[in-house]
């Protein structure tokens, strides 16, 4: 389940990308309309729009149906459906969905090979997250240029279901908290942090702080040795210890 200040903020992001489209063509209206759909909370509605817009190979609406499936937003939710759904948007040149891809097949075990190529093809598409992970030039460290519906999950962390995901008797190492949500994206891509982190929102005072958590661990030993060999600069900022648990009352 998203928490609430993720849902304000996905918001945003379904809005703005409303007011900035400007085709006129059906599969454009019924992208929109499944955003209009999605942003109400009616998740059958949504999936039937981007049905109609991806039968007229719409690839966003392809990869947001695909993420309504990982997401558990459907009455019939399927992983295997999420992954189909991932690889018709690849295959229809999405690289958001290549590098998506890519990522839930190093989490969840599947061929390597397959996951580089596919990152490997979302580079060369100029996916920034792509050419992040692998060490080449970005143009603009902007986080704009991706249109699906859960645009930060793209930009190379794991993603909220992930820490949903993880045995609550587990611990994580909590790296620092942020007061913007811009700041998470920018120490993580600074850090060369991808794959290893996921963040959440929690409001205190009435004001959302974003924290960034690295790593998951069987014991507090193992997070213990592992704080241990971070690198110097991310020991300064104070990294500490926390149980899957304490994370996950406020992410659940």
């Amino acid at each position: 389940m998203l928490f609430a200040d993720q849902e304000v903020f996905n918001k945003i992001v379904f809005i703005t990308c409303l007011a900035v489209s400007a085709a006129s063509s059906a599969w454009a209206s019924d992208y929109q309309d499944g955003l209009s759909a999605y942003i109400n909370g009616n998740f059958e509605l949504a999936q039937q729009h981007w049905l109609a817009a991806a039968n007229e190979k719409d690839a966003r609406s392809m990869f947001n149906l695909g993420l309504l499936h990982e997401q558990n937003k459907l009455l019939k939710s399927s992983n295997d459906d999420a992954v189909s759904w991932y690889r018709m948007a690849a295959d229809n040149g999405y690289a958001p969905a290549s590098y998506h891809l890519a990522q839930r097949m190093f989490e969840r075990g599947g061929s390597d090979d397959e996951a580089v190529v596919l990152i490997q093809r979302a580079a060369d598409q100029g996916y920034a997250p792509a050419r992040r992970y692998l060490g080449l030039p970005v143009a603009s460290k902007g986080v704009g240029n991706f249109h699906g519906v859960f645009e930060a999950s793209e930009l190379g962390y794991q993603t909220e279901s992930w820490i949903n995901r993880q045995q609550a008797s587990h611990w994580t190492i909590q790296l620092l908290a942020f007061s913007e949500q811009d700041q998470v994206l920018s120490f993580i891509a600074d850090h060369h942090l991808q794959r290893k982190t996921a963040y959440f929102s929690e409001v205190q005072n009435g004001e959302a702080l974003y924290k960034l958590v690295y790593g998951s661990y069987k014991s507090k030993d193992r997070a213990s040795f592992a704080r241990q060999n971070l690198s110097p600069e991310l020991m300064r900022q104070g990294p500490w210890l926390r149980t899957w648990e304490s994370v996950q009352r406020i992410t659940k």
